[in-house]
């Protein structure tokens, strides 16, 4: 019985561990991406925008972003959820995280949004969004 006591606590011990060292290896990700959203559904165009990455920043014009966050932020104006996060590295290849959300939109529709991060010389950028409605 012993041994059985000190496997199962052991398991969870493991599982423990595992679940902190994935949540602060997602930590800078999700913070850069939930200052993408806020910034969004606030209707600042300007912050959000300075979170591209380089790559994203030179592919969508500014006053193309402007105008779409005008349209999109009274619809996506309320509480978001995140429903995963994840982290990718690859040897010889930079880090990556993708970081999905569930917008209850103000027209009754639930959006999902999904957003690529990149590292970029030390830090979480966006590269880029997707959004669908359910």
């Amino acid at each position: 019985k012993k041994i059985i006591l000190w496997v199962v606590v052991g398991l969870v011990g493991f599982f423990v561990v595992i679940f902190f060292t994935v949540n602060s290896a997602t930590k800078a990700p999700v913070k850069v991406s939930n200052q993408f959203i806020d910034n969004i559904q606030a209707g600042d165009a300007a912050a959000a925008y300075a979170l591209f990455s380089t790559e994203a920043q030179q592919v969508v014009p500014v006053d193309q972003f402007d105008t779409l966050v005008a349209q999109v932020a009274p619809i996506l104006n309320t509480k978001e959820k995140m429903t995963s996060k994840s982290i990718n590295g690859e040897t010889g290849q930079a880090a990556s995280s993708t970081v999905t959300y569930e917008i209850k939109g103000t027209d009754g529709k639930t959006y999902v949004v999904t957003i690529n991060l990149p590292k970029e010389n030390g830090d979480w950028k966006v590269l880029n969004f997707e959004s669908d409605s359910k």
